[in-house]
C-alpha cells in the first residue's frame, strides 16, 4: 500500500518531521471553553443541545457557537462541533440546516458517528472537516480505510482498542488518529448504551444519558415483593455499584500511543466544571510540551510529579489505564460508591485586574477574607492570603457566599499577577 506513511516511531529519528501531539479538550459552555483556551488547549470540542451526546448539559446556543468560533480562531485554537447523536428520520432536514450553520461559522471540524451526517456533509459540500466519533466504534484498519476513502480526516478510535492493536494499524498521510487519554469511562461498548433508555426513558445515544451505570443496584426476588437484597461480591461492603467504572488516565502511555500513530489526544468532560477543565488542561499542556521537547532532544520523557498531583486534585472516580494494556477487570470498577473523589473545590475565578493587587472575582463557592487560598495560573500554582474583599460599590465584605456574586479581592503583594480565567481554589474539608 503505497499511501501508507511511516509510523511516528520512524519520524522520531528526524526532528524536522516531528508531529506535535494535539491536546483536544471538551467544553460544555462558553465559560469552560474560555478556561480551556486559557490553560492551553490546542483545539476544543463543544456542541449545542441539538445532535450532541451531552444534550442535557448547559451547552451552547447557535449565537454562542458563532462567538466561540470567532473567539478561538483569534487565539489560533481550533473548534470542533459535536454532531454525534443518532439521527432519526424526522430530523434529516433539521440536520442539513444545522450543518449549513456550522459551515457558516467556520467550524474546523464536525464530530459525527451517524453516516447520515457524513452523507449530508458531502451532499451539502460544507467546508468543516469530518471527524469520526468514538461512538462509531472504529477498532480496525479496514474501518479506518473505509472512512478515509469517504472523506473523513480523523478517526477517534473505539475506547476498547488496546495499545497492541493500535500499534498494528497502518498509517495514512491524509487521515489522523485520535484517542482518549483522560476522563470518564462507560460500561457499554464505546458508549452505545440502552440502560438509560430502559431505566429513565432518557436516550444515551440521543444525548440524554442518565448515567444509570453509576446507580446502586439491588436484587428483588419475584415472590418477595418489596424486599431488596444488596448485590455483593465475596468480600464485605462491595458489589452494589456493579457497572461503575473508574476514570481513564493514560498519561503514562503518551509515548507509546504517540509512537503507535496517535496524534490527537482527547480529554473527556464537557459536563464537568471549570476547575476540572482548567486543571486537567493545564496538566496535559505541561506534559505534552515536555514530551515534545524530549522527542526533539532525543531524551526520555517522564511527566513531573506536580502533573500527577494536579490530576489527582480534580474530581475523579479513581484512575485506570482503560483498555490500553489489559481488558477491564474487577479492579477497574468501583463497587463501593459512585461518588467522586474531590480533594479541592473551586471558590472563584478572576475576571479582571482592578489595580496592583486588586482583582474582580466571580465567586463560585464560599470565600472568607483573611484566609489562604490556592491560585491556579497557566504558569504556576501558588498559595496566597485574600486579605480583604469588597463589593464593586466598595462595601467591605468579610465573606462572599453567593454563587456568581462578583467581589473585589485584594491579593497580597509579591505574588505573580493574575489574569482573566485564573482559578482560586481551596482544599475540600467537607
Amino acid at each position: 500500500m503505497d499511501d501508507i506513511i511511516a509510523k511516528p516511531t520512524d519520524k522520531i529519528l528526524n526532528a524536522n518531521k516531528l508531529l506535535k501531539p494535539e491536546l483536544v479538550v471538551g467544553a460544555g459552555d462558553m465559560e469552560k471553553l474560555k478556561v480551556a483556551a486559557h490553560f492551553g488547549a490546542d483545539s476544543i470540542y463543544c456542541g449545542a443541545s441539538d445532535f450532541s451526546l451531552r444534550s442535557r448539559g448547559k451547552n451552547f446556543s447557535r449565537d454562542e457557537l458563532r462567538l466561540a468560533s470567532d473567539y478561538l480562531h483569534k487565539l489560533g485554537i481550533k473548534i470542533y462541533i459535536t454532531v454525534n447523536a443518532i439521527i432519526h428520520q424526522d430530523r434529516l432536514e433539521e440536520l442539513d440546516d444545522y450543518l449549513l450553520f456550522l459551515d457558516s461559522i467556520n467550524a474546523d471540524a464536525v464530530i459525527f458517528s451517524d453516516m447520515a451526517v457524513l452523507a449530508s456533509s458531502r451532499r451539502l459540500k460544507i467546508k468543516p472537516k469530518m471527524h469520526l466519533s468514538t461512538q462509531a466504534s472504529a477498532a480496525n484498519s479496514r474501518a479506518i480505510e473505509f472512512y478515509r476513502a469517504n472523506g473523513v480526516s480523523r478517526v477517534n478510535l473505539a475506547r476498547e482498542c488496546s495499545l497492541a492493536e493500535i500499534e498494528k494499524m497502518p498509517r495514512f498521510d491524509d487521515i489522523s488518529i485520535e484517542a482518549f487519554i483522560h476522563g470518564a469511562m462507560c460500561m457499554s461498548y464505546s458508549g452505545r448504551c440502552l440502560l438509560s433508555n430502559f431505566l429513565a426513558s432518557r436516550g444515551a445515544n440521543d444525548g440524554a444519558c442518565a448515567q444509570a451505570c453509576r446507580w446502586k443496584y439491588f436484587v428483588s426476588e419475584e415472590k418477595r415483593p418489596g424486599e431488596y437484597m444488596e448485590i455483593v461480591e465475596n468480600f464485605e461492603g462491595e458489589g452494589s455499584y456493579i457497572f461503575n467504572s473508574r476514570d481513564l488516565m493514560a498519561l503514562d502511555l503518551l509515548p507509546q500511543l504517540y509512537a503507535a500513530g496517535v496524534s490527537a489526544f482527547k480529554i473527556e468532560g464537557r459536563i464537568k466544571g471549570p476547575h476540572y477543565t482548567g486543571l486537567v488542561t493545564r496538566a496535559y499542556r505541561a506534559a505534552f510540551d515536555a514530551f515534545y521537547k524530549a522527542l526533539a532532544d532525543g531524551t526520555e520523557f517522564k511527566a513531573s510529579s506536580d502533573i500527577y498531583e494536579a490530576l489527582a486534585s480534580v474530581s475523579n472516580r479513581g484512575y485506570i489505564s482503560g483498555f490500553y494494556l489489559n481488558k477491564i477487570t474487577r479492579a477497574d470498577h468501583n463497587y463501593q460508591s459512585s461518588d467522586y473523589i474531590k480533594t479541592y473545590r473551586l471558590v472563584g475565578m478572576v475576571k479582571s485586574r482592578v489595580s496592583q493587587d486588586e482583582y474582580l472575582i466571580s465567586v463560585k463557592n464560599n470565600i472568607t477574607a483573611g484566609r489562604a487560598y490556592e491560585f491556579v495560573t497557566p504558569g504556576a500554582i501558588f498559595s496566597a492570603d485574600i486579605s480583604m474583599m469588597k463589593t464593586a460599590e466598595g462595601e467591605i465584605k468579610p465573606k462572599a457566599s453567593n454563587p456568581n456574586e462578583v467581589v473585589i479581592s485584594v491579593s497580597p503583594g509579591g505574588v505573580p499577577a493574575l489574569c482573566e480565567f485564573d482559578l482560586i481554589r481551596e482544599r475540600n474539608c467537607d
